[in-house]
């Protein structure tokens, strides 16, 4: 890939350190080292464009495995989802069961209240 494209690049010309330390060295030691290095103006732009890709290569590493794991996540949320999804429909029938159960209960105690019911002479009230 671009990397050994580099190595090779920087070998050719008199880059006084390979890839690996230019693209790792922290920015104030790089820095130092390009000016103790009394480098060309292509040298110079060589070692930068080096650091610069070895950088974001790094960055691109970094972004596709955030991506993974991001989607890896969210699979698990979605499964997680799905299961308390089926729970809840679980729950919501139950319920709706025992409130057809309440209802009937309900209607059979009112027929039975309402059938009970006498006027003052005792005589059953009309139904209404």
């Amino acid at each position: 890939g671009g990397s050994s494209r580099d190595a090779r690049r920087a070998l050719a010309s008199a880059l006084p350190i390979g890839p690996e330390a230019i693209v790792n060295l922290p920015v104030e030691d790089f820095n130092a080292l390009l000016g103790r290095a009394r480098l060309s103006g292509p040298e110079l732009a060589l070692a930068r464009d080096i650091r610069r890709r070895g950088k974001n290569k790094v960055a691109a590493q970094k972004c596709r495995r955030r991506k993974l794991e991001a989607i890896a996540g969210l699979q698990a949320e979605l499964g997680r989802l799905g299961r308390e999804r089926e729970r809840l429909l679980r729950a919501r029938g139950q319920a709706e069961r025992a409130l057809g159960a309440l209802r009937r209960d309900l209607a059979r105690v009112s027929a039975q209240v309402l059938g009970a019911l006498r006027d003052g002479a005792g005589n059953p009230l009309p139904p209404e």
